[in-house]
Order: C-alpha cells, then structure tokens, then sequence
C-alpha cells in the first residue's frame, strides 16, 4: 500500500532537476514598475522550429514569442527571442521591460 502511495505522489510533485533541462529559463524587468520577472520556457511547447523559409537570423534555429504579465502592474512586456540549436539566444528583442 505504501508503494501505491509513493507513485502517486511521485507523478504529482514538483519537477525534479533532471526535468530542468526541458526549459530555458529568461529574467525582464517591467519598465514601469521594475517589478523583476522569470520567464520559463518549456522547450516542447512554447520554442518552436524554424524553417528556411521564415528567413530566420543567421544561426538561428528555434525561437518564442511571448507575452509576460507580472504581479505588480498591469503592464505587458512583449519579448521574442531566437535560439541557436543549442537553444544559446542567437538574438533576443523586448518591448516594455529589459532583458536582465
């Protein structure tokens, strides 16, 4: 009965390390209030591919578009970023905030 219990609460825990390496974690700053922000970005859902066609940066091989809100304001930070195939940000752009 314990190990029922033990796998149940194993599939409901919090992410463990090893399961760190499926998201790029990014820090803004909101322009308006400063209010300092962490953006994790799950590489599976939220980066995607890019192709020849989307006449991407040079070296660049995925990339996210992204909306943040923080807690403090309602002032939203736009940010769209470009990673190499390593997911290393080949080029990054933010509208409302700053990169930290």
């Amino acid at each position: 009965m314990g190990s029922f219990f033990n796998n149940f609460k194993r599939i409901f825990s919090s992410p463990t390390a090893s399961s760190n390496d499926n998201f790029v974690s990014i820090n803004v700053k909101c322009q308006r209030c400063s209010e300092e922000i962490n953006v994790k970005l799950r590489k599976t859902s939220d980066i995607s591919r890019l192709y020849e066609e989307d006449n991407p940066p040079s070296s660049a091989a995925y990339f996210v578009r992204k909306e943040v809100l923080g807690e403090k304001c309602n002032n939203l930070i736009y940010i769209t970023i470009y990673f190499d195939e390593n997911f290393n940000i080949a080029y990054k752009e933010i509208k409302g905030g700053e990169f930290l």
